[in-house]
This record gives C-alpha cells, sequence and structure tokens, in this order.
C-alpha cells in the first residue's frame, strides 16, 4: 500500500545565519505509519524556562566541612562553624562563569544546621562565631545572585533534620539504615512528629518568605505520597508561597545516579508510583532500582514513559562526575577533593544537556569559605569550552518548524561535525527515532554519529538516533556540505515540532591522561562501568594506589556498582595491534583495610560488535579480600581478540567497600597463549 508523497518548501529570510537560509520541507515516507495523536504531558511555562538554563551550580556548604561529616548527624556544635574568609558573591562569580544559569545553595543539609538565623531552632550560625553571630548566608548568597544575574536557588530537606529529629539522642549516629531506624524510633511519638513537621514548614516559610523570589528548591528525599506527611505539606506550602518556583519532584526529577548521566533514550513525561503527582515516578519494564530505605533519589533509574502523565524535567546531580571526593569539600587525609580532567568536564556537558537533561555541578567551598582554585579554574574553562564550542553556529534556525523533514541550507560549503536539534516541547515530546543527513555531492548521505561518552549501563555510551526532547547534541563523522536535513522516522504522537536546528564544527574531545600507553591507566577505554566511574592512577580517595603494603604509580580501581554487582573496563584491540597480553598486579587497595572483596576476571571478545554474549573468560581469580597481598598475573590474549574486558565482581557478598585495583595493568606483546600468576610479597 502507497503513502501519498507531499512536498512543500518555505524559505525563511528571518532566520538567516552566516549568510545562510532555511528550507523546510514536509514529506510523508513509507513504510513507517504516521502516529495517531495521543494526548501528551506538557510541560509548564516555568519548567521550560528550567530546562532552557540547562547549567546550575550546587554549592554544598555548612558545618559538615567542619566536621569531616557528608550526612550530619546533628550532633557537632555550631561552635565548630567558624569560616574566615567566606565569601558568597565568590562562589557565584565563578558558578556563573562555568556558564551556570541558576545556582543553589544548601541553606540546610541532612543535619539540620541552618545557614540563616532561623527563628525555628537554636542550630544555626546565630550561635557560632561566624560574624559574632550576625552572619546570614542566605541572604549574602541570593543577593549574590541577583547582583550577578544568576536565578537563585535553596537545597532544603523537609524529611532529614537530624538535629531536630536526634537531638536528644545519645552517642553517634551513622549514615544510612542506622539513621533512618533512629528518627523512625524517635518520630513513632506522635507529638514529637508533629513537632519535627512544624520545624521543617517553618524553616519553608521562612527561606521562601524572607529572600524574595526563589526560582528552584532541591527538595532531598522527596516523596510526598502520604497526605499527612511532611513532604505533603511542604509541597502544598511551596506552591502557596511561591508558585513560580520550580520545586524538585512534582516538576523535576534525578535520573538514577550522581555521577552526571542521564538514561537515553529519555522521556521527560512519567508515570507515577501512586497515579498522583505526589509520588515519584514508576518504573517501567526496563527500569532498575537499588532497594534502600532512607529515601535516596539516586537509585532509581527511570527512562519515563512518552505517554506518561506528568512532565518532570530530568536534572542530573554531579559532584563524582566533575570532582573526585564528596559532596562536601573534605581535608586531604579524609577524602581529597579536587576537579577531575577538563575533557571528562566536556564530556560531562554533552552526556547531560546534550542528552536532553539538565546538569547541577557542584562546587563546593573549602574550610576558608571560598571555591579553592582549582575548581575556580576547572569552572571557568568548562564554560570557556561550552561558548567556544556553540557560540558560532555554521547556520542555525529558531522558528518552531512543524514537519518530519527540516533542512537547514547556507550559501558556502562548510565542514561540520555536530548538529544540535530541539524540539518544541511546549506541546509535547514527540521524536522517538530520527536521522541526520547532508547533501554531498548532489546525493543525500546519513550523517554517522560520533557520540561516545563516558558510560556504563544502563547509561549510553553510544547513543544514536532516538529521542530529542529539549535538546540533543550529536556529533557526527566529519562532511563538507552546505545542507542537512532532520527526518523523523517515528513520533508517538502527530507529528514534530522543531524549535531549532544548528551545525557546528567543534573541535574533537581529545582525552588526555597521566599515563601513557602500555599502561591502561593512560589509554581509552570503548565502554566502561564502575561505582562513581573507573578511576586511573589514583585510590578512592585521590592518594596513592597501595595494594598489600605496595605502592603503585599506575593502576586502575574499577569498583563494582551496586545495581549490577560487577565493574568493567574494555578496550577496542583494533587500537592496540601490537598487544598480545595483558600483565598486572589485582588486589584490594589498602585504603579498606580488612573490608570489602572481590573477583578478577579477563575476558575477551572475538566479534567486531562486541556483544554481551560472546564474551570468554580467559582468566578468573580466587576471590581476594582487603589486607590480601596483590596477586602478580601475566595473561595472553587467544588469537583473533578484538576487545578485552577487565571485570571485577562483588564475589556474592555485595559491592560495599569493594575497590577492586588493576595496578600497574599495561599490555605487553610477544608472549605465547598462556597464563602466568604469583602471590606478591607485601
Amino acid at each position: 500500500m502507497s503513502v501519498p508523497f507531499l512536498f512543500r518548501v518555505r524559505w525563511s529570510f528571518g532566520s538567516l545565519v552566516a549568510a545562510g537560509l532555511l528550507v523546510v520541507s514536509w514529506f510523508l515516507f513509507a513504510p513507517f505509519a504516521l502516529a495517531q495523536d495521543r494526548e501528551l504531558a506538557k510541560p509548564s511555562e516555568k519548567q521550560i524556562r528550567f530546562a532552557d538554563w540547562e547549567v546550575g551550580g550546587f554549592i554544598h556548604y555548612g558545618l559538615n566541612v567542619y566536621t569531616g561529616q557528608e550526612h550530619g548527624d546533628g550532633k557537632e556544635p555550631p561552635s565548630m562553624f567558624n569560616p574566615t574568609e567566606l565569601d558568597a558573591e565568590q562562589w557565584v562569580v565563578v558558578a556563573k562563569s562555568m556558564g551556570a544559569k541558576y545556582c543553589c545553595l544548601t541553606a540546610r543539609h541532612e543535619g539540620g544546621f541552618c545557614l540563616w538565623p532561623s527563628k525555628t531552632t537554636d542550630y544555626t550560625i546565630a550561635n557560632s562565631p561566624y560574624m559574632d553571630g550576625k552572619g546570614d548566608i542566605v541572604r549574602d548568597f541570593v543577593d549574590a545572585c541577583r547582583k550577578h544575574g544568576l536565578h537563585p536557588s535553596l537545597y532544603l530537606t523537609a524529611s532529614h533534620d537530624a538535629h531536630t529529629a536526634l537531638a536528644s539522642r545519645k552517642g553517634t549516629i551513622g549514615w544510612g539504615e542506622e539513621r533512618e531506624k533512629a528518627v523512625a524510633e524517635a518520630l513513632s511519638d506522635q507529638s514529637r512528629k508533629e513537632v519535627f513537621k512544624q520545624v521543617q514548614l517553618g524553616q519553608m516559610r521562612e527561606l521562601l518568605t524572607n529572600y524574595g523570589p526563589i526560582a528552584f528548591m532541591w527538595s532531598d528525599h522527596w516523596d510526598a505520597t502520604d497526605p499527612d506527611g511532611v513532604w505533603r505539606a511542604a509541597t502544598e506550602l511551596a506552591a502557596e508561597l511561591q508558585p513560580e518556583m520550580v520545586f524538585m519532584g512534582p516538576e523535576t526529577w534525578v535520573p538514577g545516579n550522581e555521577t552526571g548521566h542521564v538514561v537515553y533514550p529519555m522521556w521527560n513525561a512519567v508515570n507515577t508510583v501512586d497515579g498522583t503527582n505526589y509520588s515519584r515516578p514508576a518504573a517501567g519494564a526496563k527500569d532498575v532500582s537499588v532497594k534502600n530505605n532512607y529515601g535516596l533519589l539516586e537509585t532509581d533509574v527511570r527512562r519515563g514513559d512518552p505517554f506518561g502523565k506528568y512532565w518532570r524535567v530530568r536534572e542530573c546531580t554531579t559532584n563524582s562526575g566533575f570532582h573526585y571526593g564528596g559532596w562536601f569539600w573534605h581535608p586531604d587525609h579524609l577524602k581529597k577533593t579536587y576537579p577531575r580532567s577538563s575533557w571528562e568536564h566536556v564530556d560531562l556537558y554533552y552526556r547531560t544537556a546534550g542528552l536532553g537533561a539538565n546538569t547541577i555541578i557542584n562546587l563546593p567551598p573549602d574550610d576558608r569559605g571560598l571555591i579553592p582554585d582549582d575548581f575556580v579554574a576547572a569552572a571557568k574553562a568548562l564554560g570557556d569550552e561550552i561558548r567556544n564550542r556553540f557560540s558560532n553556529p555554521v547556520a542555525e534556525q529558531n522558528d518552531v518548524v512543524v514537519g518530519d523533514v527540516v533542512e537547514l541550507a547556507w550559501e558556502q560549503p562548510h565542514r561540520i561535525n555536530t548538529v544540535v536539534t530541539m524540539e518544541n516541547i511546549a506541546n509535547g515530546q514527540r521524536v522517538a527515532k530520527y536521522t541526520l543527513e547532508a547533501l554531498v555531492d548532489g546525493e543525500w548521505e546519513t550523517l554517522v554519529p560520533k557520540n561516545k561518552l563516558i558510560g556504563w549501563s544502563p547509561y549510553n555510551p553510544n547513543p544514536g538516533y532516538e529521542t530529542i526532547g529539549h535538546k540533543k547534541i550529536d556529533r557526527v563523522r566529519p562532511v563538507t556540505t552546505n545542507r542537512i536535513r532532520f527526518r523523523c522516522l517515528d513520533s508517538v504522537s502527530g507529528t514534530p515540532e522543531i524549535r531549532r536546528l544548528a551545525v557546528y564544527e567543534c573541535d574533537p574531545i581529545k582525552r588526555v591522561y597521566a599515563s601513557a600507553y602500555p599502561y591502561l591507566s593512560g589509554v581509552d577505554t570503548s565502554r566502561e562501568s564502575a561505582h562513581n566511574g573507573v578511576r586511573r592512577d589514583n585510590n578512592y580517595i585521590g592518594g596513592e594506589i597501595v595494594v598489600g603494603g605496595v605502592t603503585f604509580q599506575h593502576g586502575l580501581l574499577v569498583c563494582p556498582v551496586g545495581i549490577t554487582k560487577r565493574g568493567n573496563a574494555d578496550f577496542d584491540m583494533s587500537e592496540f595491534p601490537e598487544a598480545t597480553g595483558l600483565e598486572a598486579t589485582i588486589g584490594i587497595e589498602d585504603h579498606v583495610k580488612d573490608k570489602g572483596t572481590a573477583v578478577f576476571l579477563v575476558q575477551v571478545n572475538r566479534a567486531a560488535d562486541a556483544s554481551e554474549e560472546e564474551w570468554e573468560t580467559i582468566y578468573t581469580s580466587p576471590k581476594m579480600k582487603g589486607s590480601d597481598p596483590g596477586r602478580e598475573i601475566r595473561v595472553a590474549f587467544p588469537e583473533g581478540t578484538q576487545h578485552v574486558r577487565l571485570l571485577t565482581t562483588d564475589a556474592g557478598d555485595g559491592p560495599h567497600s569493594d575497590h577492586s585495583v588493576w595496578a600497574d595493568a599495561r599490555f605487553f606483546g610477544g608472549l605465547k597463549r598462556g597464563i602466568a600468576e604469583r602471590c606478591r610479597p607485601g
């Protein structure tokens, strides 16, 4: 059965860029059938505005900086808080240099210490030595944001306030299940529970009444399912006091990690656990979760549903994606806090904003109250890189175009390697599959996607042409052309609406490492998956790699991921034709002492596409434990090996503290097939 063929052309001289012109065409292509119109979830005006901001700065600062805790237990006295050079304006200036359009301060983190003189509690800076108790850091912060044109945003968690819940409890209270059990015990008394609730609502009322318009609130641990719970009341209070504020929970959502990753393909529309906008997104058939009972947001990976009822902008939380260490700055002997390399920061932008999500990047001030110099430089470098790449398109159009095909043409042929496409999400997210093509020598050629990203399951390290949503940045194999086209291959409802189409010639992302070949820590992986990413030449807290008392200058730390109980680093051997084998010292790093267990495997794949079904294990270690001496291995690859995988598993007892090191891992050439190994003396 044939489908009628339609062709229309529209010239849009108002969109001329770089002496270019826009050609817009509409086609109906067989054999796919056009999607029937179905009602789609649509974002509000403030959600669209928020998505357009794309990049935010996250300022994690408070009493934790001075106590060494990441999740304060509310026991540390306010007298410990005494920064000597605090400058909230510096924080904002650094965030702005990074390209942030909004900036979020932890006004009160989980421990309960308030960075403003709240009347709801004595656990505030009013009872600290800072400015003799006369300071108001929230005021300084929001004023600085407005001065420098950033949208002021605040973090507050209504369900987690250790000081209010546990102030009378004796002894140290750990984070996680121990904390949650203690809080549940303490709030089992209804009168205490009501006091707790009123403190939280009082603090939210102060923040949303006394500081002018707040653009966004990051509501950690949000779940308003309980109609009598603190989150239901807090959600409704926020909507009442600041209806134009975007509230994380019913209006935005996290993508399931703290590493700056979003699943792809991804739909902003979601269904929810109870069918209302008061609960978290429901899991789809391909979604994964890690069960926890302390309200973590980062353990639910949600792809969304094209026909979901509610629109929630994805915002990628990013601490370990931008730097090593925790959310809060800590001294080196606890957990060294320092930025990742500049190419990793650029990758972070492509794998978040470039896949349709926001990214909120952590910039933690130190114990002086200032963002450290290395973070200042890294933030500016990222902002400069984004501006250099995307400020000067070869050609662009910025009119909403309704059609299955959108063409963009310009006068002189030009080399391009990047295409930016944006949907008009005001009318929903429609595109499920598309292609990009360029006119070369009079023929339309498919632009081959080259979207290699840092990623691991379930995050796509090589996204193709599927969803678009707010924005999709596609890096493609370079071509010289003066005409490209977007062509929708599948729409979930009706005809696509393209808000923007632009082409660029961008510099390639050059991955640079401290080590070099033959060390594996100095070469690219083709795919990797590890808790907080594969670490190179450093241990988990940024120090030297030490296994069994022996220090190593080189190595890969491949910690198993909580969801999969495994971690891997894969290598495409076509890039290393002289390599015939691998040698390394394997073991659990000494940092965890006698904790942690792992099994180390070397696998090979003889297929060019390295499908998951075709991996062959050629070496398996015994179960290795913390404090065991390192084990030296030397493994030759069988003939026909096209890919090599270094795989670590949790040895069947959970991934906690499984800091699995492939120390001094390197390729060699010339060994006949076989395996050699021995325990390395400490």
